[in-house]
């Protein structure tokens, strides 16, 4: 399943230049409301193109069904003078790429046209990509739980954002595990996967590591204003789900009072057989 499919699943189970400056915290009354538009959207540099899934928002109180949405136009353009029309795909709501992929250090813009409105977004592939070095398996510090630690090196001198999806037996795992280099810029970094500060509350026993399992994780290096969204979309999910009618949505990188996202980002792996702790 790739990236932006699970976080539609995600929400079923818990609930950028002019984008770039205009960043803000859409605050909604838990009334009905008319459905807004759900904008999923990823590019990575892993030879793939980009990918974006369009859905309409559901009260707070209904059933988590997020309806697709087609006949958008969906552009996307780099600071190369790259351009290309996305087409919709068979799958509802899902629109795809060719030709224009992800490339370090690179800024991409990408506009989408829906019901007479636009809403654009721009992000730049962080550069230079950040290698994951190394993976292991470690006791969590409270509790009986297993935790899964990638190691990497942080490049010095500048911020630097992480995301960390985590897969045991192929199944991917319900929590987005974020981190920063705020106090580690420039070191080896050897941190365990947890949800402190944001993680989701409502994993299940499924996502519980054993030994034996076969594990994988993903590491994505992000642009800051991706990354500002998945922190505020996992607050959102404690609160109740991510394209429902909340108090306080995630800081969408869109124009246009939309919700969702554009990430741009680097994107490696390791896998690891889970040993006798």
């Amino acid at each position: 399943m790739n990236s932006s499919l699970y976080l539609r699943h995600l929400a079923l189970a818990a609930g950028l230049l002019t984008a770039a400056s205009c960043q803000k915290v859409v605050t909604l009354d838990l009334k009905n409301t008319d459905p807004q538009l759900a904008i999923e959207a990823n590019l990575a540099d892993d030879g793939q193109p980009c990918t974006v899934l369009l859905s309409k928002s559901v009260d707070y109180t209904q059933t988590n069904t997020f309806p697709a949405v087609r006949g958008a136009t969906i552009t996307l353009s780099d600071d190369a003078g790259g351009r290309e029309t996305l087409a919709e795909t068979s799958t509802p709501g899902q629109y795809r790429g060719r030709t224009l992929l992800g490339q370090p250090g690179r800024r991409y813009t990408l506009r989408v046209e829906s019901e007479g409105q636009a809403y654009v977004a721009a992000c730049t592939l962080p550069a230079p990509v950040v290698p994951l070095l190394g993976l292991k398996a470690q006791k969590s510090v409270v509790g009986t739980n297993i935790q899964l630690v990638p190691e990497y090196q942080d490049p010095a001198g500048r911020r630097n954002y992480y995301l960390f999806r985590q897969y045991r037996n192929g199944r991917l795992n319900k929590a987005i595990f974020l981190q920063n280099d705020e106090f580690t810029d420039g070191k080896l970094n050897a941190r365990g996967l947890n949800t402190q500060g944001g993680g989701n509350p409502n994993a299940d026993d499924a996502d519980k590591l054993a030994t034996g399992d076969t594990v994988r994780v993903e590491m994505q290096n992000l642009d800051p204003d991706a990354y500002e969204y998945f922190r505020t979309y996992n607050l959102t999910l404690q609160a109740g789900g991510a394209f429902s009618t909340t108090p306080a949505n995630p800081k969408s990188n869109f124009s246009g009072g939309v919700l969702g996202y554009f990430s741009a980002h680097s994107r490696r792996q390791r896998s690891l057989l889970v040993p006798t702790l």
